[in-house]
């Protein structure tokens, strides 16, 4: 029997981009010990932007473990949903221009963590659109584009019809997406007719 060289160098193998992305609460732990992947670290979000601290998410992304990140009021923010009904609750809610930046900030935080896969974010997503919204912040996070702008035009086939390898790749950023379990059948059936694979 003869064995590539090549292989001896690779780690485990790593999830393609749509490969158990969508957990819930109950099945995380062990979804992501299926990659030998530790349990996730929850960050508390912050007053001011609604989402955790960035020093606080890259100190557990270097210790090799996934964050859990709340990004709600980033992407309401971006998609421009996040208008509060009165003025009471804009004093009291996390400011949208600085939420906006902040979820940028964090996917260009995690996009250079350099740690490699299973210490990425676990963002908290509501539905199919917001996963898309974030696997493409994560594609020009890590390319350079403008982040901001990809989260809110996602192009789901594009990104779909990237190599193995980026799709792989993306998987560093975002580890895997937290959803309501009432919810996870929605959206792994929303998203797997967009995997061309």
């Amino acid at each position: 029997m003869t064995v590539s060289l090549e292989l001896l160098g690779r780690g485990p193998s790593r999830p393609d981009l749509l490969d158990d992305l969508v957990v819930d609460e109950a099945s995380i732990v062990e979804v992501l010990g299926r990659w030998s992947v530790t349990a996730p670290v929850v960050v508390a979000p912050d007053p001011v932007t609604g989402q955790p601290a960035l020093d606080e998410v890259m100190e557990v992304l270097a210790g090799g473990t996934p964050a859990v990140v709340d990004v709600a009021p980033g992407l309401a923010a971006i998609a421009g949903t996040a208008a509060p009904a009165d003025p009471a609750s804009a004093a009291s809610g996390p400011d949208q221009a600085q939420s906006a930046a902040h979820l940028a900030d964090l996917l260009a935080v995690a996009s250079h963590a350099g740690v490699g896969f299973g210490s990425g974010l676990v963002p908290r997503c509501a539905d199919a659109s917001q996963v898309w919204a974030l696997l493409s912040g994560a594609v020009a996070a890590m390319t350079g584009a403008d982040i901001r702008a990809a989260i809110a035009e996602p192009d789901p086939a594009r990104i779909a019809g990237l190599s193995r390898s980026a799709r792989e790749a993306i998987r560093d950023v975002v580890t895997c997406v937290l959803v309501p379990h009432d919810q996870l059948a929605t959206i792994e059936s929303a998203l797997s007719p967009v995997d061309g694979d």
